[in-house]
């Protein structure tokens, strides 16, 4: 048996024929995000690298809906940096690609938080009683907020209500007393100082 022979001439072979060698493969692009969950208005931050060197300029977008707001972004030498704000959208999950200006592209998921909601303690009471409020999921840039009514005749009592918030909580404290109006349902709406807004029904007995 000549192995010795046979092995030498498929290394003889293999060096002669260099492209069944892969050399100089490239990592495909990627990003990651500062946050992968965000309720709607929140700024994600967003970094990557392997894009072609050629690049000079980027953009972010989403194939899926426009959940990429007031975007900005920057390239040097295949590393990629930036961010949006979280547009409103729906509660789910969406595609956020990073692109160069040369075709390459990276893609990641965000997950989209139901977004601002408040509750009201209680849901129902006689004109008279004091209801409070609390919200999640506002901007963490809201520093003052407020309680109204869009409802026709307003159910709150005017002069009762207050409303706090501490920057960059995103979670507003409120209350109010009911006025004296006829037993129904009225819509109750906390609003931050940067516009983002939530309703509740306030039944009056």
């Amino acid at each position: 048996m000549r192995f010795p022979g046979a092995l030498l001439f498929i290394c003889v072979l293999l060096v002669t024929c260099g492209a069944r060698i892969p050399v100089g493969v490239e990592a495909a692009p990627m990003i990651w995000l500062s946050s992968g969950t965000a309720n709607v208005g929140l700024a994600i931050s967003v970094n990557g690298n392997g894009f072609l060197p050629t690049d000079t300029t980027c953009s972010f977008s989403s194939p899926s809906s426009g959940v990429v707001t007031f975007a900005a972004c920057a390239i040097r030498s295949g590393a990629l940096s930036g961010g949006f704000s979280v547009g409103n959208v729906l509660p789910g999950g969406y595609v956020i690609q990073a692109t160069g200006n040369q075709g390459d592209f990276a893609q990641v998921l965000l997950q989209v938080n139901a977004g601002v909601q408040i509750s009201l303690s209680p849901s129902s009471g006689p004109p008279g009683i004091q209801v409070l409020v609390q919200g999640t999921g506002f901007l963490p840039s809201d520093n003052t907020c407020e309680i109204s009514s869009p409802s026709i005749p307003n159910p709150i009592l005017t002069g009762t209500t207050a409303c706090a918030i501490q920057s960059g909580s995103g979670i507003p404290h409120a209350g109010f007393t009911i006025g004296n109006v006829l037993p129904g349902q009225y819509v109750i709406q906390l609003s931050g100082s940067q516009g983002d807004d939530a309703q509740a029904i306030l039944a009056v007995d």
